[in-house]
């Protein structure tokens, strides 16, 4: 996305999420999902910020481009890392900035009410959303949300809505089984288990 887009004044602070959590494939550096930088500091920060590699240099999580996002939102403070998310949009939101909402912190982040709120604000507003779990070492599995949640969200089905949720997240930790680790520098998943 263009950084152009960034919500002003707004900056990552002491948020490190992304040097934790994302598959990180650039010919500089090569990182599992879930498994802290080698670069990263123990007080926090990259020890190589200024000449970090390119894919640390123009990735940004979607709170810094969602302005309705209030501080709250930072991935370190809330337990959820958003994603855009490109591949795997389902027919009738093509086109559209998807988003992933993965769990990174405490699971039961997805019954807190303003979690709820802005998911569903998403999803009224037709933006294809998924959620996903953050498991180290392991292929995220991300469950899309938009279907399964409309018709709750519109008949106001409140414990439902909650319900369907909690299960949309016990089905992603429950179906990342598929462990993936570096081979001549390269992620590598394999294809059974």
């Amino acid at each position: 996305m263009d950084t152009e887009l960034l919500v002003k004044d707004r900056e990552c602070g002491n948020c490190t999420a992304c040097c934790v959590e994302l598959i990180i494939q650039d010919p500089e550096l090569v990182k599992l999902p879930g498994v802290k930088c080698r670069h990263l500091n123990k007080t926090g920060g990259c020890s190589i910020y200024q000449t970090r590699p390119k894919t640390c240099r123009e990735w940004f999580c979607m709170w810094r481009f969602l302005p309705l996002l209030g501080e709250d939102w930072r991935p370190d403070k809330s337990g959820v890392l958003i994603k855009r998310e490109y591949d795997n949009i389902p027919p009738g939101y093509e086109g559209k900035i998807a988003l992933n909402f993965e769990i990174i912190g405490r699971k039961a982040v997805v019954e807190d009410l303003i979690f709820i709120e802005t998911l569903c604000g998403y999803i009224m507003k037709g933006i294809p959303c998924f959620i996903s779990y953050a498991k180290p070492r392991h292929e995220l599995r991300m469950v899309f949300l938009n279907d399964r949640l409309r018709p709750l969200i519109e008949t106001g089905n409140f414990p439902l809505l909650k319900d369907s949720l909690s299960s949309a997240l016990k089905s992603c930790i429950k179906h990342s089984k598929r462990k993936i680790f570096i081979r001549d520098g390269k992620v590598i998943a394999p294809q059974n288990g």
